[in-house]
């Protein structure tokens, strides 16, 4: 598969769906100005039965992205072994776009988070996978480095405590502390390769999915009811002021397509 990727750096281009909305300083200064996220004020799990599922695809539309090169500028030997690329758009087969968040907006009870999920950010030829994780609330996430060399984790934070921590290469896996609140995407970063970026989402329910490289996204076990469906992207914004409303029926399926594009913001 072919794959497009774009960098995100410029504050001149933005992607839009309906609007560009719901604006919000994100802690890390390089990330300027970061549309978040919208979590309801109190969630309740109980046991979902013959509950629905919401699935669908995220598509790019416009002028393709070009390929951009990130430069590595330390430990060349090891972390230039492989090519590197912006990640902020990534674009593929049928314009399929890749690390869109979709996700309820308004859901208030629901089923629990699986509490056997592996919840890793890993950090192997200097870069960080996925690019784009969901956390659920008070899970620990871990973080793998399976480089040889050091890394050190920044997790930008501004609601919930941040993250700045060094990884040595001997220590191969940073257990990090459950938080206790709904924040981000927040911004992660190294400080020592200053081309590694990637997103936390720390959730308060698991009706969240990330597109993956076709483009596609699930929400399974949904209550029958009618919701609000939103998404996040880190060059695209959020739809929070004009989210797309989905009426869910029992043991039923309902499909949802969002089309983004770059524009001038």
């Amino acid at each position: 598969m072919k794959t497009y990727l774009l960098a995100s750096l410029t504050l001149l281009l933005v992607c839009c769906y309906v609007g560009i909305v719901g604006i919000t300083f994100a802690a890390d200064p390089d990330a300027g100005e970061m549309e978040m996220l919208v979590f309801p004020e109190k969630y309740n799990p109980m046991a979902v039965s013959n509950g629905g599922t919401i699935s669908g695809v995220v598509k790019f539309e416009g002028e393709m992205p070009e390929m951009k090169v990130l430069e590595i500028t330390k430990d060349v030997k090891i972390c230039g072994a492989t090519e590197k690329y912006d990640e902020s758009v990534v674009v593929g087969e049928d314009n399929a776009l890749k690390n869109t968040i979709v996700y309820l907006i308004d859901i208030t009870e629901g089923k629990d988070f699986d509490q056997e999920a592996t919840l890793e950010i890993d950090q192997k030829n200097c870069k960080f996978t996925p690019h784009v994780q969901i956390v659920p609330l008070g899970q620990r996430l871990v973080m793998l480095n399976n480089d040889r060399v050091n890394h050190n984790v920044h997790i930008f934070s501004s609601i919930n405590r941040p993250v700045n921590k060094q990884q040595t290469k001997n220590q191969k896996k940073l257990r990090l502390a459950g938080v206790k609140k709904a924040e981000g995407p927040v911004s992660v970063k190294c400080d020592i390769h200053g081309w590694m970026s990637a997103w936390i989402a720390y959730v308060p329910h698991p009706y969240f999915a990330v597109t993956n490289e076709k483009g596609e996204f699930t929400l399974e076990d949904v209550p029958a009811g009618t919701y609000k469906l939103g998404y996040w992207h880190e060059a695209c914004g959020t739809n929070n002021e004009a989210p797309v409303e989905v009426t869910v029926e029992a043991g039923g399926t309902v499909t949802q397509e969002f089309t983004l594009k770059l524009m001038m913001k």
